[in-house]
């Protein structure tokens, strides 16, 4: 599988803040009709739009609740390999079981600014450096932990799953246009991401391949480990207790278990869901994104400006934490090929686990 990479710009400004708010969100003359975002992605170049390609996909459809299902799901597939949940978990005391809200909101607060502002903002590029201080700090917990296996799963999980999502419930997924700049979004944004020994991090050449790249990383045989269980029910506990009031959050858990993939469930010890209200559960989830999609009129306001306009810059639309963004020693070196990252039958090809 060939990949590509691309070198970070590391004059970005020293300490990066977040871009001024649109004076005026929703003014726009493209956004005056009634249906407008497919035509607005449509009018677009993926390889020069990028970010603005995300941020429609994204910022327009995905509500607070719905991110909120991204960062559960995902958290819960990013985990597969035993070392994310003993370090997640922490006996007990990690944040994920002891903070789960607070530990929601590190990660949203990051995924919010990345896809509304794009690859190419400072702002974007001083949050991902946080997060390589993060993971180079947790490292030293348990050495190996961060793999460019699981950054490029990761990365390509959240540049795919939605597609994979409505695919599976029945709707249309991406365009071709949205695939083609989805994917050369996070291969960008990659560009900024380091393993734990500081090495660059390669991405899959294209969207399908990226695809393939996931499926295959789902399909190993990843141990079973108690930690996979106490991780992925505080996950979905956090997303119950957030958006179920007391005496529903029962129906919360089943939203989770429904939309989560059943070997994911399987490798993480996960109860499954009720099988009478999975595909009440499922099926309602699919009627409400097609009649946003096909019926209701498209927000001339992404989820981020609401929240701003409203005043409501706190939990998930907080700032993202950022770093200074330095030029790296490890900058110039060339990342490992991404088909030696693939877990196979006879090990972890490539990387020393």
């Amino acid at each position: 599988m060939a990949t590509q990479h691309f070198d970070p710009d590391t004059s970005a400004a020293a300490a990066p803040i977040p871009p001024a708010a649109n004076k005026a969100p929703g003014t726009e003359s493209y956004k005056q009709r009634r249906k407008w975002i497919a035509d607005r992605i449509e009018s677009l170049d993926p390889e020069v739009d990028y970010s603005e390609i995300w941020r429609l996909t994204t910022c327009y459809y995905v509500d607070d609740m719905f991110m909120n299902i991204i960062y559960t799901t995902g958290i819960q597939n990013f985990t597969l390999p035993p070392a994310g949940t003993i370090l997640l978990t922490n006996k007990g005391r990690g944040p994920i079981v002891s903070r789960p809200e607070d530990r929601a909101y590190e990660t949203l607060r990051h995924f919010w600014a990345w896809f509304e502002y794009g690859p190419d903002s400072p702002y974007v590029q001083g949050s991902v450096e946080r997060v390589n201080k993060v993971h180079k700090s947790m490292s030293r917990v348990l050495p190996g932990a961060f793999p460019a296996r699981d950054f490029i799963y990761t990365a390509g999980w959240t540049c795919c799953d939605v597609h994979r999502l409505f695919v599976g419930l029945g709707l249309k997924g991406f365009s071709e246009k949205q695939k083609a700049g989805a994917h050369r979004y996070w291969q960008k944004l990659m560009s900024y991401f380091k393993d734990e020994d500081g090495n660059p991090i390669a991405f899959p050449e294209s969207f399908d391949a990226t695809v393939q790249y996931l499926e295959e990383y789902e399909a190993h045989e990843w141990p079973r480990v108690p930690t996979g269980k106490v991780c992925a029910d505080a996950l979905t506990d956090q997303y119950a207790h957030d958006w179920f009031p007391r005496g529903f959050r029962w129906l919360g858990r089943q939203v989770i278990l429904s939309l989560q993939k059943p070997r994911t469930r399987a490798i993480m010890n996960m109860d499954e869901p009720n099988p009478i209200l999975k595909p009440i559960i499922r099926g309602g989830i699919a009627a409400f994104i097609w009649m946003k999609m096909n019926v209701l009129a498209d927000p001339k306001l992404s989820t981020p400006e609401k929240a701003r306009l409203k005043g409501q810059i706190k939990g998930q639309h907080q700032p993202a934490p950022t770093e200074k963004v330095s030029a790296c020693p490890y900058h110039n070196r060339v990342p490992l090929d991404v088909a030696t990252q693939i877990p196979g039958p006879a090990g972890y090809v490539g990387y020393k686990n």
